[in-house]
């Protein structure tokens, strides 16, 4: 139920993003839609294919039928929306449940593939950052992952929490929704603080 909940949590967000990206690079609908989906699922088909498991996206309808719908709206509803589209703290904050859901449900299926504690936070990673590393790719833009500071840092840190909190036992509902909570506001509080990782000169 908690991945489950993850997961949905993720896509709508991601999904969400996608959008936002592709409407401010000025992509026709077409566009928007491929940007929307590959945001919202694509990180998630990579985790599951390394997970050798059937790719949930693909297995069940609600994820392509959650994106269309969020799709649907945002195009039939932009203009009146515009104003919060291009709120870029609404656009972070979104992002920031995106990462931190993504984060959570790829570490709770490295954890159920019986990956160890370097497997589940390489599988939170992956479904956190895959999506939009492919959605930048396809538009031709330097990845915000190489760039955006400290949002693939959350995702390792969400990572390795989930597994050192089930190597010592105290994995639960309750914990993962603390992490959870705890990831969407250290990418904020990042964000706001323009926390940058060093680069070489």
């Amino acid at each position: 139920m908690l991945l489950t909940f993850a997961e949905y949590l993720g896509i709508f967000a991601f999904a969400y993003s996608g959008f936002s990206v592709g409407l401010r690079h000025r992509l026709d609908l077409l566009g928007l839609g491929v940007s929307a989906f590959l945001t919202a699922l694509g990180g998630g088909l990579i985790r599951d294919l390394l997970a050798d498991r059937p790719p949930y996206a693909l297995t069940h309808e609600g994820p392509a039928l959650s994106v269309l719908l969020i799709l649907t709206l945002l195009a039939l509803f932009h203009r009146r929306l515009h104003h919060e589209l291009e709120s870029r703290t609404l656009f972070i904050f979104i992002d920031a449940v995106g990462l931190a859901s993504f984060a959570v449900s790829g570490a709770l299926v490295g954890r159920e593939a019986g990956f160890n504690g370097a497997g589940i936070t390489l599988m939170a990673f992956i479904t956190a950052v895959g999506g939009g590393l492919l959605r930048d790719i396809l538009i031709n833009r330097i990845p915000y992952l190489l760039r955006g500071g400290f949002y693939g840092i959350v995702a390792l840190i969400l990572g390795i929490a989930i597994a050192l909190f089930d190597r010592f036992g105290i994995l639960n509902d309750l914990s993962v929704l603390a992490l959870f909570t705890a990831g969407v506001l250290l990418r904020m509080w990042a964000w706001k603080k323009k926390w940058n990782l060093p680069t070489l000169e």
